[in-house]
Protein backbone atom coordinates (compact mmCIF):
# COMPACT_ATOMS: atom_id res chain seq x y z
CA UNK A 1 0.00 0.00 0.00
CA UNK A 2 2.74 2.46 0.99
CA UNK A 3 4.70 1.55 -2.13
CA UNK A 4 1.63 2.16 -4.31
CA UNK A 5 1.11 5.59 -2.74
CA UNK A 6 4.78 6.40 -3.25
CA UNK A 7 4.60 5.31 -6.89
CA UNK A 8 1.71 7.66 -7.56
CA UNK A 9 3.83 10.59 -6.44
CA UNK A 10 7.28 9.73 -7.76
CA UNK A 11 8.73 8.99 -11.15
CA UNK A 12 8.77 5.47 -12.60
CA UNK A 13 12.55 5.00 -12.45
CA UNK A 14 12.90 5.56 -8.73
CA UNK A 15 9.72 3.62 -8.06
CA UNK A 16 10.89 0.50 -9.89
CA UNK A 17 14.31 0.71 -8.25
CA UNK A 18 12.62 0.80 -4.85
CA UNK A 19 10.54 -2.21 -5.82
CA UNK A 20 13.68 -4.06 -6.87
CA UNK A 21 15.46 -3.16 -3.63
CA UNK A 22 12.51 -4.43 -1.61
CA UNK A 23 12.52 -7.63 -3.69
CA UNK A 24 16.21 -8.10 -2.92
CA UNK A 25 15.65 -7.60 0.78
CA UNK A 26 17.31 -4.19 1.08
CA UNK A 27 16.13 -2.13 4.03
CA UNK A 28 17.98 1.12 3.27
CA UNK A 29 15.71 2.72 0.69
CA UNK A 30 16.15 6.35 1.72
CA UNK A 31 19.00 6.82 -0.74
CA UNK A 32 20.23 5.28 -3.97
CA UNK A 33 22.74 2.44 -3.66
CA UNK A 34 24.43 1.30 -6.86
CA UNK A 35 25.81 -2.11 -7.67
CA UNK A 36 27.91 -1.52 -10.76
CA UNK A 37 29.81 -4.33 -12.38
CA UNK A 38 33.61 -4.44 -12.35
CA UNK A 39 35.46 -3.31 -15.47
CA UNK A 40 38.75 -5.08 -16.25
CA UNK A 41 41.09 -2.49 -17.78
CA UNK A 42 44.57 -3.92 -18.26
CA UNK A 43 46.11 -4.53 -14.85
CA UNK A 44 43.34 -2.66 -13.08
CA UNK A 45 39.74 -3.12 -11.96
CA UNK A 46 37.35 -0.16 -12.09
CA UNK A 47 34.01 -0.03 -10.29
CA UNK A 48 31.77 2.09 -8.10
CA UNK A 49 30.76 1.14 -4.58
CA UNK A 50 27.23 0.85 -3.21
CA UNK A 51 27.50 4.19 -1.47
CA UNK A 52 29.03 6.23 -4.26
CA UNK A 53 32.82 5.81 -4.32
CA UNK A 54 34.73 5.33 -7.55
CA UNK A 55 37.49 2.75 -7.10
CA UNK A 56 40.49 1.59 -9.13
CA UNK A 57 42.17 -1.57 -7.82
CA UNK A 58 45.26 -3.55 -8.74
CA UNK A 59 43.88 -6.66 -10.42
CA UNK A 60 46.41 -9.06 -8.89
CA UNK A 61 46.43 -7.80 -5.29
CA UNK A 62 43.17 -5.90 -4.80
CA UNK A 63 45.16 -2.91 -3.54
CA UNK A 64 43.57 0.50 -4.03
CA UNK A 65 45.52 2.56 -6.57
CA UNK A 66 44.31 5.75 -4.90
CA UNK A 67 41.98 6.57 -2.07
CA UNK A 68 38.50 6.20 -3.52
CA UNK A 69 36.70 9.48 -4.05
CA UNK A 70 33.00 10.05 -3.59
CA UNK A 71 31.06 10.73 -6.77
CA UNK A 72 30.44 14.46 -6.85
CA UNK A 73 26.82 15.56 -6.60
CA UNK A 74 25.09 18.76 -5.56
CA UNK A 75 24.31 19.11 -1.86
CA UNK A 76 20.60 18.87 -2.60
CA UNK A 77 21.11 15.60 -4.49
CA UNK A 78 22.97 13.53 -1.91
CA UNK A 79 20.35 10.82 -2.36
CA UNK A 80 21.49 10.43 -5.98
CA UNK A 81 25.15 9.67 -5.23
CA UNK A 82 25.18 6.27 -6.97
CA UNK A 83 26.13 4.54 -10.19
CA UNK A 84 24.33 1.43 -11.43
CA UNK A 85 25.96 0.93 -14.81
CA UNK A 86 29.49 -0.35 -15.31
CA UNK A 87 32.10 2.42 -15.77
CA UNK A 88 33.95 2.80 -19.07
CA UNK A 89 37.60 3.72 -19.65
CA UNK A 90 39.65 5.12 -22.52
CA UNK A 91 42.99 6.94 -22.86
CA UNK A 92 43.62 6.87 -19.11
CA UNK A 93 40.22 8.38 -18.28
CA UNK A 94 37.43 6.66 -16.34
CA UNK A 95 33.83 7.56 -17.24
CA UNK A 96 31.00 7.04 -14.76
CA UNK A 97 27.30 7.59 -15.44
CA UNK A 98 25.90 9.03 -12.19
CA UNK A 99 22.32 8.66 -11.00
CA UNK A 100 22.04 12.47 -10.74
CA UNK A 101 22.11 12.72 -14.55
CA UNK A 102 25.78 13.61 -15.04
CA UNK A 103 28.80 11.95 -16.60
CA UNK A 104 31.91 12.17 -14.43
CA UNK A 105 35.34 11.77 -16.04
CA UNK A 106 38.33 10.98 -13.79
CA UNK A 107 42.04 10.35 -14.32
CA UNK A 108 42.54 6.61 -13.86
CA UNK A 109 45.92 6.89 -12.15
CA UNK A 110 44.99 9.59 -9.59
CA UNK A 111 41.20 9.78 -9.32
CA UNK A 112 41.26 13.49 -10.17
CA UNK A 113 38.00 14.67 -11.74
CA UNK A 114 38.90 16.15 -15.12
CA UNK A 115 35.44 16.88 -16.52
CA UNK A 116 31.75 16.67 -15.67
CA UNK A 117 29.14 16.60 -18.43
CA UNK A 118 25.49 17.32 -17.64
CA UNK A 119 23.54 14.71 -19.60
CA UNK A 120 20.15 15.60 -18.14
CA UNK A 121 19.36 18.18 -15.43
CA UNK A 122 16.10 16.69 -14.23
CA UNK A 123 16.49 12.98 -14.97
CA UNK A 124 18.70 10.07 -13.96
CA UNK A 125 21.36 7.86 -15.53
CA UNK A 126 20.98 4.17 -14.70
CA UNK A 127 22.79 2.37 -17.52
CA UNK A 128 26.51 2.67 -18.11
CA UNK A 129 28.34 4.62 -20.82
CA UNK A 130 29.58 2.88 -23.97
CA UNK A 131 32.80 4.08 -25.60
CA UNK A 132 33.45 3.13 -29.21
CA UNK A 133 36.07 4.69 -31.49
CA UNK A 134 36.43 7.85 -29.36
CA UNK A 135 32.68 8.30 -29.16
CA UNK A 136 30.59 7.92 -26.03
CA UNK A 137 26.96 6.81 -26.01
CA UNK A 138 24.67 6.99 -22.99
CA UNK A 139 20.94 6.95 -22.25
CA UNK A 140 18.94 8.53 -19.43
CA UNK A 141 15.50 8.32 -17.90
CA UNK A 142 14.36 11.26 -20.03
CA UNK A 143 14.23 8.70 -22.84
CA UNK A 144 17.05 10.25 -24.85
CA UNK A 145 20.10 8.40 -26.11
CA UNK A 146 23.00 10.80 -26.60
CA UNK A 147 26.17 10.49 -28.65
CA UNK A 148 29.31 12.53 -27.87
CA UNK A 149 32.65 12.66 -29.63
CA UNK A 150 35.57 12.66 -27.18
CA UNK A 151 38.75 14.68 -27.53
CA UNK A 152 41.66 13.54 -25.35
CA UNK A 153 44.75 15.59 -24.51
CA UNK A 154 47.20 15.30 -21.58
CA UNK A 155 44.81 13.33 -19.37
CA UNK A 156 42.02 15.76 -20.15
CA UNK A 157 38.85 15.10 -22.10
CA UNK A 158 36.18 17.24 -23.71
CA UNK A 159 32.67 16.21 -24.73
CA UNK A 160 31.24 17.34 -28.07
CA UNK A 161 27.57 16.77 -28.89
CA UNK A 162 27.06 14.49 -31.91
CA UNK A 163 23.42 13.44 -32.03
CA UNK A 164 20.39 12.56 -29.91
CA UNK A 165 17.61 10.03 -30.38
CA UNK A 166 14.45 10.03 -28.28
CA UNK A 167 12.69 6.76 -27.55
CA UNK A 168 9.21 6.35 -26.08
CA UNK A 169 10.21 5.69 -22.47
CA UNK A 170 12.99 5.70 -19.92
CA UNK A 171 16.37 4.18 -20.78
CA UNK A 172 17.95 2.02 -18.08
CA UNK A 173 20.30 -0.09 -20.18
CA UNK A 174 23.75 0.36 -21.68
CA UNK A 175 23.92 0.65 -25.48
CA UNK A 176 25.55 -2.13 -27.52
CA UNK A 177 27.25 -1.76 -30.92
CA UNK A 178 27.62 -4.45 -33.58
CA UNK A 179 29.22 -3.33 -36.82
CA UNK A 180 27.51 -0.11 -37.86
CA UNK A 181 24.40 -0.73 -35.73
CA UNK A 182 23.71 0.49 -32.21
CA UNK A 183 21.10 -1.29 -30.09
CA UNK A 184 19.33 0.28 -27.11
CA UNK A 185 16.33 -0.84 -25.03
CA UNK A 186 13.68 1.14 -23.17
CA UNK A 187 10.99 0.86 -20.54
CA UNK A 188 8.53 1.56 -23.39
CA UNK A 189 8.72 -2.22 -24.13
CA UNK A 190 10.91 -1.67 -27.20
CA UNK A 191 14.28 -2.52 -28.70
CA UNK A 192 15.70 0.15 -31.04
CA UNK A 193 18.32 -0.28 -33.75
CA UNK A 194 20.08 2.92 -34.91
CA UNK A 195 22.91 3.84 -37.24
CA UNK A 196 25.74 4.43 -34.77
CA UNK A 197 27.23 7.38 -36.66
CA UNK A 198 24.04 9.38 -37.20
CA UNK A 199 21.39 8.06 -34.80
CA UNK A 200 19.08 7.30 -37.74
CA UNK A 201 16.38 4.76 -36.82
CA UNK A 202 16.67 1.40 -38.56
CA UNK A 203 13.91 -0.57 -36.81
CA UNK A 204 11.88 -0.99 -33.61
CA UNK A 205 10.95 -4.35 -32.08
CA UNK A 206 8.21 -4.59 -29.45
CA UNK A 207 8.05 -6.85 -26.39
CA UNK A 208 5.32 -7.39 -23.82
CA UNK A 209 6.98 -5.46 -20.98
CA UNK A 210 9.50 -2.83 -19.96
CA UNK A 211 13.14 -3.61 -20.77
CA UNK A 212 15.86 -2.67 -18.29
CA UNK A 213 18.42 -5.28 -19.36
CA UNK A 214 21.33 -4.52 -21.65
CA UNK A 215 20.98 -6.58 -24.85
CA UNK A 216 23.45 -9.17 -26.07
CA UNK A 217 24.35 -9.19 -29.77
CA UNK A 218 25.97 -12.18 -31.44
CA UNK A 219 25.85 -13.79 -34.89
CA UNK A 220 23.51 -11.09 -36.28
CA UNK A 221 20.98 -11.68 -33.50
CA UNK A 222 19.85 -9.40 -30.66
CA UNK A 223 18.99 -11.19 -27.41
CA UNK A 224 17.24 -9.48 -24.49
CA UNK A 225 14.86 -10.20 -21.62
CA UNK A 226 11.81 -8.14 -20.69
CA UNK A 227 9.78 -7.40 -17.57
CA UNK A 228 7.03 -9.59 -19.08
CA UNK A 229 9.16 -12.60 -18.12
CA UNK A 230 9.91 -13.41 -21.77
CA UNK A 231 13.36 -13.64 -23.32
CA UNK A 232 13.52 -12.58 -26.99
CA UNK A 233 15.76 -13.12 -30.01
CA UNK A 234 15.50 -10.57 -32.86
CA UNK A 235 17.20 -10.35 -36.23
CA UNK A 236 19.92 -7.66 -36.06
CA UNK A 237 19.19 -6.29 -39.53
CA UNK A 238 15.37 -6.33 -39.60
CA UNK A 239 14.16 -6.52 -36.00
CA UNK A 240 12.08 -9.57 -36.90
CA UNK A 241 11.34 -11.84 -33.94
CA UNK A 242 13.19 -15.16 -34.31
CA UNK A 243 12.14 -16.95 -31.13
CA UNK A 244 11.01 -16.41 -27.55
CA UNK A 245 11.44 -18.21 -24.23
CA UNK A 246 8.60 -17.65 -21.76
CA UNK A 247 9.27 -19.94 -18.79
CA UNK A 248 10.72 -17.42 -16.31
CA UNK A 249 8.46 -16.26 -13.48
CA UNK A 250 10.07 -12.85 -12.88
CA UNK A 251 11.90 -9.99 -14.58
CA UNK A 252 15.12 -10.15 -16.53
CA UNK A 253 17.66 -7.60 -15.24
CA UNK A 254 21.18 -8.87 -15.97
CA UNK A 255 22.75 -9.19 -19.40
CA UNK A 256 22.85 -12.68 -20.92
CA UNK A 257 26.18 -14.21 -21.99
CA UNK A 258 26.93 -16.52 -24.91
CA UNK A 259 29.35 -19.42 -25.23
CA UNK A 260 29.27 -21.38 -28.48
CA UNK A 261 25.70 -22.37 -29.31
CA UNK A 262 24.34 -21.63 -25.83
CA UNK A 263 23.10 -18.42 -24.27
CA UNK A 264 22.92 -18.17 -20.48
CA UNK A 265 20.11 -15.99 -19.18
CA UNK A 266 19.92 -14.76 -15.54
CA UNK A 267 16.50 -14.02 -14.05
CA UNK A 268 15.21 -12.41 -10.88
CA UNK A 269 13.19 -15.60 -10.34
CA UNK A 270 16.46 -17.11 -9.07
CA UNK A 271 17.09 -19.33 -12.07
CA UNK A 272 19.71 -19.21 -14.77
CA UNK A 273 18.40 -20.60 -18.06
CA UNK A 274 20.70 -22.20 -20.64
CA UNK A 275 19.09 -21.85 -24.07
CA UNK A 276 20.02 -22.90 -27.58
CA UNK A 277 20.95 -19.66 -29.39
CA UNK A 278 19.28 -20.77 -32.63
CA UNK A 279 15.94 -22.02 -31.32
CA UNK A 280 15.49 -20.78 -27.74
CA UNK A 281 15.06 -24.36 -26.55
CA UNK A 282 15.93 -24.77 -22.87
CA UNK A 283 18.86 -27.16 -22.45
CA UNK A 284 19.06 -26.90 -18.67
CA UNK A 285 18.48 -24.51 -15.78
CA UNK A 286 20.30 -23.71 -12.55
CA UNK A 287 18.14 -22.95 -9.53
CA UNK A 288 19.36 -20.68 -6.72
CA UNK A 289 17.67 -19.59 -3.51
CA UNK A 290 17.80 -15.88 -4.32
CA UNK A 291 17.51 -13.52 -7.28
CA UNK A 292 20.15 -13.39 -10.01
CA UNK A 293 20.57 -9.65 -10.58
CA UNK A 294 23.90 -9.40 -12.40
CA UNK A 295 25.38 -11.17 -15.39
CA UNK A 296 27.31 -14.44 -15.08
CA UNK A 297 30.73 -14.90 -16.65
CA UNK A 298 32.45 -17.61 -18.67
CA UNK A 299 35.72 -19.16 -17.45
CA UNK A 300 36.98 -21.72 -19.96
CA UNK A 301 34.11 -24.24 -20.28
CA UNK A 302 32.57 -23.17 -16.98
CA UNK A 303 29.93 -20.61 -16.01
CA UNK A 304 30.24 -18.58 -12.81
CA UNK A 305 26.95 -17.32 -11.36
CA UNK A 306 26.23 -15.07 -8.37
CA UNK A 307 22.95 -14.83 -6.46
CA UNK A 308 21.44 -12.78 -3.67
CA UNK A 309 21.43 -15.99 -1.61
CA UNK A 310 25.17 -15.33 -1.11
CA UNK A 311 26.31 -18.36 -3.06
CA UNK A 312 28.77 -18.25 -5.95
CA UNK A 313 28.25 -21.28 -8.20
CA UNK A 314 30.47 -22.77 -10.90
CA UNK A 315 28.72 -25.04 -13.39
CA UNK A 316 29.72 -26.84 -16.59
CA UNK A 317 28.49 -24.84 -19.58
CA UNK A 318 27.25 -27.79 -21.61
CA UNK A 319 25.36 -29.78 -18.99
CA UNK A 320 24.76 -27.39 -16.10
CA UNK A 321 26.48 -29.81 -13.72
CA UNK A 322 27.49 -28.09 -10.48
CA UNK A 323 31.28 -28.28 -10.26
CA UNK A 324 31.94 -26.05 -7.27
CA UNK A 325 30.44 -23.39 -5.05
CA UNK A 326 31.45 -20.81 -2.52
CA UNK A 327 29.25 -19.52 0.31
CA UNK A 328 30.19 -15.84 0.36
CA UNK A 329 27.77 -15.10 3.17
CA UNK A 330 26.61 -11.83 1.62
CA UNK A 331 24.20 -10.93 -1.16
CA UNK A 332 25.79 -10.80 -4.62
CA UNK A 333 24.01 -8.26 -6.83
CA UNK A 334 26.77 -7.07 -9.14
CA UNK A 335 27.65 -8.72 -12.40
CA UNK A 336 30.49 -11.25 -12.29
CA UNK A 337 33.60 -10.32 -14.29
CA UNK A 338 36.54 -12.53 -15.20
CA UNK A 339 39.99 -12.39 -16.73
CA UNK A 340 41.46 -15.80 -17.39
CA UNK A 341 40.68 -17.95 -14.34
CA UNK A 342 40.34 -14.93 -12.02
CA UNK A 343 36.79 -13.88 -11.10
CA UNK A 344 35.79 -10.49 -9.64
CA UNK A 345 32.58 -9.27 -8.00
CA UNK A 346 31.34 -6.99 -5.21
CA UNK A 347 28.97 -7.90 -2.38
CA UNK A 348 26.70 -6.27 0.17
CA UNK A 349 29.27 -6.17 2.98
CA UNK A 350 31.04 -3.32 1.15
CA UNK A 351 33.90 -5.30 -0.33
CA UNK A 352 35.21 -6.47 -3.68
CA UNK A 353 36.21 -10.14 -3.96
CA UNK A 354 38.52 -12.10 -6.22
CA UNK A 355 38.32 -15.87 -6.60
CA UNK A 356 40.42 -18.20 -8.73
CA UNK A 357 38.49 -20.94 -10.50
CA UNK A 358 40.55 -24.11 -10.84
CA UNK A 359 40.30 -26.28 -13.98
CA UNK A 360 38.09 -28.75 -12.08
CA UNK A 361 35.68 -25.97 -11.10
CA UNK A 362 36.74 -25.62 -7.47
CA UNK A 363 37.01 -21.97 -6.36
CA UNK A 364 39.81 -20.57 -4.20
CA UNK A 365 39.89 -17.23 -2.41
CA UNK A 366 42.45 -14.84 -3.94
CA UNK A 367 41.83 -11.53 -2.16
CA UNK A 368 39.14 -9.23 -0.80
CA UNK A 369 39.35 -5.45 -0.95
CA UNK A 370 37.23 -3.43 1.48
CA UNK A 371 35.50 -0.28 0.34
CA UNK A 372 36.25 3.14 1.70
CA UNK A 373 32.72 3.61 2.97
CA UNK A 374 30.89 6.40 4.72
CA UNK A 375 28.21 3.86 5.59
CA UNK A 376 30.76 2.15 7.83
CA UNK A 377 32.30 3.48 11.04
CA UNK A 378 35.26 5.28 9.45
CA UNK A 379 35.31 6.76 5.95
CA UNK A 380 39.01 7.72 6.15
CA UNK A 381 40.39 4.19 6.02
CA UNK A 382 39.18 1.01 4.38
CA UNK A 383 37.38 -1.33 6.73
CA UNK A 384 38.82 -4.84 6.51
CA UNK A 385 36.34 -7.67 6.43
CA UNK A 386 36.88 -11.10 7.96
CA UNK A 387 36.34 -13.20 4.88
CA UNK A 388 36.07 -16.89 5.55
CA UNK A 389 34.17 -18.18 2.52
CA UNK A 390 32.93 -21.75 2.65
CA UNK A 391 34.32 -22.94 -0.68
Amino acid sequence: MLLNIFCEKKRLALCLILLLLVTLGCTRINMAQGWSGTLVDGDHLILTSMDGHVMVLDRETGKHIWKPDLIRVNEKEEDKRAAYGMPAASNGIVFVGVYDGKLQAMAKDTGRVVETEVVSDDFEIIGGPLIHQNKLFIGATDGILRSYSLEFSNQQVSFNDEWEFEVGGEIWSTPVISGETLIITSLDHSVYALKKDTGELLWIAKTGGAIAATPTVEKNTVYVGSFDGVFYAFDLFTGEEIWTFDKASNWYWGKAVINGDMIYVPSLDGNLYALDVNSGKKEWELETQGAIVGSPTIVSDMLVVGSTDGELRIVETGSGELLGSCDIGESIESSITSEGSDVYFSVRDHSVRSIVVKPNGNPDEKWDAPYFSNLLKDDKNPQPSDWSPDC
